[in-house]
């Protein structure tokens, strides 16, 4: 085919758009439409999947984290008892080769204040060691960052407002009288008061926010609360901590249970012997005869020489086996003062979540660490915090630049291992939303195929007479697939256009889920807490556009190889 007969027969098909006006409309709206849909729901799951994985190493996890073997398997159960000492070299070895590390103990608990209890996961943390690696310290709400060395706690929003610690934000009239009268001094007393007064009015005209809870109980008494101040200035908000701090306020008591590796000094023959042997190999079953002695008259096994080296083989093989025996429990109480309240753009560190300094827990009044850690937390020097850790700060090389420090049964995995279920989660709502914006995808195809038949079969005497004339049929298929692809191509510029400018805001200020998240208690699976933003993704863009015109041509094939198996006289004849 010449160019000449090629820009003859797209001429036709151009004009052939305006034959059918309406029907060519609505099928060049619908292909608009499911274009402009599938460029937003893409865009907006990218921005919430990048803003999440950014919030997870920027807030929560860093680059990567060094734990033992043993701890990762049973990392769910937070097994304290596989913590490893020596982190101290090990982040040495990371600094000299360009890396920040901070180390973490972590435990759960129940967390008692003077108003109630709730359950927590407690962070033992490096103050200055943390702050350097992660981001949250930074997002305070209220009070300071734990200082090392001392008993101090920071506690997620959440937490503090379910324990009544730190400032209240919207206490009740009761409440606010609660808190005055515990005040050491009536000007004390009247300044708390001072800091508070009735919730600011919505502005005239406001949008109710479609989020929000529609409860009449429920928003007669949140508008009965009293709200603080806006105005209020950081040495007014540190002045009222101090007070609410010095009527006890922020006063709390951890209880925990100390788990320790403990060799049994003494065994049942029963136990020893049909559930401990079993579940060991066969040098660790070799170690465990040889530690231990059967007495022969009661048939137990008693160990022989407790605190040695071969002792804490022994016992670090049962631990690995699961023997019950081996885990020895200690409860324990930690007083503890809050001085900080965390409100982070990542909701996992607002939840129900404390940081504690780790040097506060070392001795017997602590967590008796000696110190330990559970896990040694890793990121690149100086690392941007809008991108997500590259080669430099994958386990492979964060392994090798500590080879030599590394100790055997430690392991290095990155920030990926740990989020596994947020991953799954993603990738399922992914397929989800993108098979409904599918079948939109398909509904408008279906739409363009059924245009093209009604189009064709209409114009069969016209296809008969163009083929008489000497048009192959290769021609006539090309023409009405040009017609399809141009519908397509329209349909598709219009809705790249639609798409890029409902994208425009998205991306720039988001939409505010801050209603929702207070809802689900401010945790529904995407790690951000209050807006939701957008993404351009450009490649989407472009193939967007481009498979929907292909797709659209591909539409025109099967009712057009029908018309022209059709014979050229019945075409002809064709009423």
């Amino acid at each position: 085919m010449t160019r000449a007969g090629f820009r003859d027969i797209a001429a036709m098909s151009l004009r052939n758009l305006s034959r059918h006006r309406t029907k060519t409309v609505i099928t060049t709206l619908a292909v608009a439409v499911s274009v402009a849909l599938y460029i937003f729901v893409d865009a907006w799951l990218l921005g919430m999947n990048l803003d999440s994985r950014r919030n997870i190493v920027s807030y929560e996890i860093g680059a990567a984290k060094i734990q033992s073997r043993a701890y990762f398997d049973k990392k769910d159960e937070l097994p304290m008892y596989e913590s490893f000492p020596g982190w101290e070299g090990l982040s040495a070895a990371l600094q000299a080769k360009g890396y920040d590390s901070a180390p973490r103990f972590v435990f759960s608990g129940t967390l008692y204040s003077r108003s109630g209890t709730a359950p927590m996961v407690f962070n033992a943390v490096d103050p200055g060691r943390e702050v350097r690696l992660l981001r949250y310290p930074a997002f305070l709400e209220a009070g300071r960052f734990p200082e090392a060395g001392k008993p101090e706690l920071a506690l997620g929003a959440l937490a503090a407002e379910k324990l009544k610690v730190g400032i209240p934000l919207r206490p009740t009239k009761a409440e606010l009288e609660e808190l005055a009268a515990a005040a050491p001094t009536g000007e004390d007393a009247a300044f708390v008061l001072s800091l508070y007064g009735p919730p600011p009015a919505k502005a005239k005209g406001a949008k109710t926010s479609v989020f929000e809870n529609k409860d009449p109980a429920r928003a007669a008494a949140e508008a009965a609360k009293l709200a603080l101040k806006e105005g209020a200035t950081k040495a007014e908000l540190d002045r009222l901590w101090a007070i609410l701090a010095a009527s006890g306020r922020m006063d709390v008591r951890i209880a925990t249970t100390i788990d320790l590796k403990a060799a049994p000094e003494s065994i049942r023959g029963a136990k020893f012997e049909g559930e401990l042997l079993p579940a060991l190999g066969p040098e660790a079953r070799a170690r465990a005869l040889a530690a231990y002695e059967k007495d022969p008259l009661t048939g137990d096994y008693r160990l022989a020489a407790p605190g040695t080296a071969e002792a804490g083989a022994v016992q670090d093989d049962m631990a690995a086996s699961g023997f019950s025996g081996a885990i020895r429990h200690v409860n324990q109480l930690v007083d503890a003062v809050v001085v900080g309240v965390v409100n982070s753009p990542n909701p996992k560190t607002n939840g129900n979540v404390g940081f504690i300094p780790l040097d506060a827990l070392q001795d017997e009044s602590g967590l008796m660490l000696a110190g330990r850690v559970t896990e040694l937390l890793v990121r690149k020097a100086g690392a941007d915090d809008s991108a997500l850790p590259g080669k430099d700060e994958s386990p492979e090389a964060i392994a090798a630049a500590v080879a030599a420090e590394l100790p055997e049964g430690l392991a290095v995995r990155g920030w990926r291992d740990y989020v596994a279920d947020f991953l799954a989660a993603y990738n399922g709502d992914n397929v989800s939303t993108r098979l409904m914006v599918f079948f939109l995808f398909l509904l408008s195809f279906i739409g363009i195929a059924n245009t093209m038949l009604m189009a064709i079969l209409e114009r069969t005497k016209e296809t008969g007479m163009l083929r008489a004339l000497g048009m192959t049929d290769g021609e006539v298929l090309l023409a009405y697939v040009l017609e399809a692809g141009l519908i397509g191509a329209i349909g598709s510029a219009f809705g790249v256009a639609a798409g890029c400018l409902m994208n425009i805001p998205m991306v720039a200020q988001g939409i505010d889920y801050s209603a929702v998240s207070k809802e689900m208690g401010g945790d529904f699976g995407y790690r951000i807490t209050t807006l939701f933003k957008s993404a351009w993704n450009p490649l989407a863009i472009a193939l967007t556009g481009v498979g929907a015109t292909l797709l659209s041509a591909a539409a025109a094939v099967p009712p057009s190889l029908r018309a022209l198996r059709m014979p050229v006289t019945d075409s002809l004849r064709f009423e």
